[in-house]
């Protein structure tokens, strides 16, 4: 019984060495591969396209509202929401939220006052003037309200395009030089791309 046990013992071991010594061949081809492997250059390729200017921690983008858009709140003025995503928790609490509207093609920031002629029920032209103010909502948005001069909400706002740039706190605390209320400045500033 003893010889036996003894002959399985030796047996044992020579699997466990077999087992071994592919283990330890397959760690060094592993190893010798890797190396080969890491070791094989050939010359640079050529120069890629080159990418667009920009800057990742300002988002811009236009958007148009149109006359439907606009709901009548407050008793007193027409309101829209604009859902925004790059206006996260760092950009509402220390950045910037910018908003710009279309005045004959041209960008004004928003809060401002807008005068301009529109026909009444009778079809007569009147002389109107609206306040057009912005609120950053801090769950990524901004909201606008556009009220008439005289309270008026019989005359629903037209369709307007408005432009929405979100600048992170990093960039926008170290960039006093530059003329926020002046679009074409802070698109030249941040490289923005119409």
């Amino acid at each position: 019984m003893f010889a036996a046990s003894k002959h399985n013992q030796s047996k044992f071991n020579n699997h466990q060495n077999y087992y071994t010594m592919k283990k330890l061949s397959f760690i060094c081809m592993t190893v010798l591969s890797v190396l080969l492997m890491a070791s094989c250059r050939g010359p640079q390729g050529p120069q890629g396209p080159a990418g667009h200017d920009g800057n990742a921690n300002v988002a811009s983008s236009t958007l148009t509202v149109y006359s439907n858009d606009w709901r009548w709140v407050n008793d007193c003025q027409w309101m829209v929401e604009i859902d925004y995503p790059a206006i996260n928790n760092n950009v509402f609490n220390h950045g910037a939220v910018l908003v710009y509207m279309d005045v004959d093609g041209c960008w004004s920031q928003v809060p401002l006052t807008r005068y301009y002629q529109d026909v009444n029920q009778q079809g007569e032209t009147i002389n109107c003037a609206a306040s057009i103010e912005v609120a950053t909502l801090n769950d990524g948005g901004v909201r606008l309200f556009w009220t008439e001069s005289d309270f008026f909400g019989g005359i629903r706002p037209q369709t307007h395009d408005f432009k929405i740039v979100a600048i992170e706190a990093s960039v926008y605390s170290h960039r006093s030089d530059v003329d926020y209320s002046d679009y074409n400045a802070v698109k030249t500033a941040f490289q923005l791309a119409d």
